[in-house]
């Protein structure tokens, strides 16, 4: 039991503050799971669908999949070839692979995965980013681990949720690194993540996104991520296709 919590204190970056177990305790809570089910994942679902976007037979890579609960979300909503997720914590690696989830878990840091550029089709970051310090080099490497083309669904809080969740637990999250929104679409667009669309998430505490991986138009990635996304084997229709 002290080993569990001491891996569950495990922080997101070199000099970043622990994971406590408060919040350990919401992200396991059966609160959470239901309103990952219910309202986080028929939203990303609904929002590929509206672009006609499938994720059958695709590489699929779950950022900070705690426990393996969002894991277990993409492997019965969608069919990926195959499935890999990662978390920082020990302890909820393990937890993870006690679900008997047809997936690859193991322990990584979102700053430093340490996994080969361009091996994902799409990428899953459920709430992960405003914990890290760090977040925006984590950013970073979650677009260089997607293909040219390839789909980032992430969540994250805005303004609003952060005063309340320094509220509840004492203290503001990634050592108040993390400020909104803002932010984070300023750096979407700066490591080449194009957002296709943006929903509020409960009551706009939370947005939700559907993102593409290109670059700047005078990147040759910019064409191919171009070229991919008019072409039927991306799934995306005749017409939708990400703003220049």
């Amino acid at each position: 039991m002290d080993e569990d919590r001491h891996e569950d204190r495990v922080p997101h970056g070199g000099d970043s503050d622990p994971i406590g177990s408060n919040e350990l305790r919401i992200m396991n809570s059966r609160v959470r799971e239901v309103l990952l089910r219910y309202w986080d994942f028929p939203l990303f679902d609904a929002i590929l669908r509206k672009h006609s976007i499938t994720l059958d037979d695709t590489a699929i890579l779950d950022v900070g999949c705690g426990s393996g609960y969002t894991t277990l979300l993409i492997s019965e909503m969608f069919t990926p070839r195959r499935l890999d997720a990662f978390d920082i914590v020990p302890s909820q690696v393990a937890r993870a692979n006690r679900r008997g989830i047809n997936a690859r878990f193991f322990v990584a840091d979102v700053t430093a995965p340490k996994l080969p550029s361009r091996s994902y089709d799409a990428i899953f970051v459920c709430g992960v980013l405003h914990h890290c310090p760090e977040w925006r080099t984590g950013l970073a490497r979650v677009a260089e681990l997607l293909r040219d083309g390839g789909v980032l669904l992430l969540e994250e809080p805005d303004a609003h949720h952060i005063r309340v969740e320094t509220l509840l637990m004492g203290h503001p999250p990634a050592n108040g690194a993390w400020t909104g929104l803002a932010p984070l679409r300023t750096e979407m667009r700066r490591v080449g993540l194009a957002v296709i669309e943006e929903r509020p998430l409960f009551f706009g505490l939370f947005g939700s996104f559907l993102c593409v991986k290109m670059a700047g138009a005078d990147s040759p990635n910019f064409l191919i991520a171009r070229n991919l996304l008019r072409s039927p084997a991306r799934g995306l229709a005749e017409g939708q296709e990400a703003p220049a």
